[in-house]
């Protein structure tokens, strides 16, 4: 790709990169974490509520995360080959977001891994598209700018998520006579910052992407750069996103 060339994303100049892509990841970054914070920082004590054994929580996030990592290496070339990035990554960013509400029905570790699954299914396939609609958003010297923003709102978020959870918890606990209905209740109240990242996504997000582009799943990893192949499977990295700028 010409690192020149200038995208539909309100980038002009290299001194314009906080257009309205750059704010709207942050603000669908801030949402997404604060719903999965609250989930996360309650997690622990609502499975030692139910009796399940601390090691079944290892378990729950290494499969999820296991799940996470094989969708995140075929989302970018999938929404490559059909050419529709923005509307499958709202669809994961939703899929996250009802997740969240999934863990107010459990009442042992088989829904709460399945919940787990589902929104690290729609975490890891979000991913890629994410970064590379933010990447063809700004000037090419610009996106550390642009990618440094969109990981401080999810900074943020992952700071006001346990807070907030902690706080409600904190609130409703001594009003509830079943000791497991404040954690529901928490769970709920983390959809709206999950499905809220969905629609911010959907509202705030311009995604200028052409046709789909024929191309082969095997061979497109065959053609990454042997030095980039160590690294393929980081968080937030796309082997896409570095052909396309290559």
């Amino acid at each position: 790709m010409d690192r020149s060339r200038q995208t539909d994303g309100g980038a002009r100049t290299g001194s314009n990169w906080l257009n309205r892509n750059v704010v709207g990841m942050g603000v669908t970054s801030l949402l997404s974490d604060v719903g999965h914070e609250m989930v996360t920082a309650l997690l622990p004590g609502f499975l030692a509520l139910l009796g399940v054994q601390a090691a079944a929580l290892g378990a729950i996030e290494g499969i999820a995360d296991s799940i996470s990592s094989f969708v995140r290496l075929g989302g970018g070339w999938l929404s490559d080959r059909f050419g529709h990035r923005k509307a499958l990554a709202v669809g994961g960013y939703l899929l996250t977001g009802v997740s969240n509400g999934l863990f107010s029905m459990a009442y042992g570790w088989p829904l709460i891994l399945a919940a787990r699954a589902v929104g690290w299914l729609g975490r890891g396939f979000r991913s890629p598209l994410k970064n590379a609609i933010l990447a063809d958003s700004v000037p090419f010297g610009a996106r550390g700018k642009a990618f440094g923003f969109e990981r401080a709102g999810d900074t943020v978020g992952a700071v006001v998520g346990p807070l907030l959870a902690v706080g409600l918890l904190a609130y409703l606990h001594p009003r509830a006579l079943d000791p497991s209905v404040p954690f529901r209740i928490v769970f709920l109240i983390a959809l709206i910052p999950g499905l809220g990242a969905a629609a911010s996504f959907a509202v705030l997000i311009h995604d200028k992407q052409g046709a789909g582009l024929a191309m082969r799943f095997w061979a497109t990893l065959k053609a990454l750069p042997r030095s980039f192949r160590p690294f393929s499977g980081e968080r937030g990295s796309s082997g896409w996103e570095i052909l396309r700028v290559r």
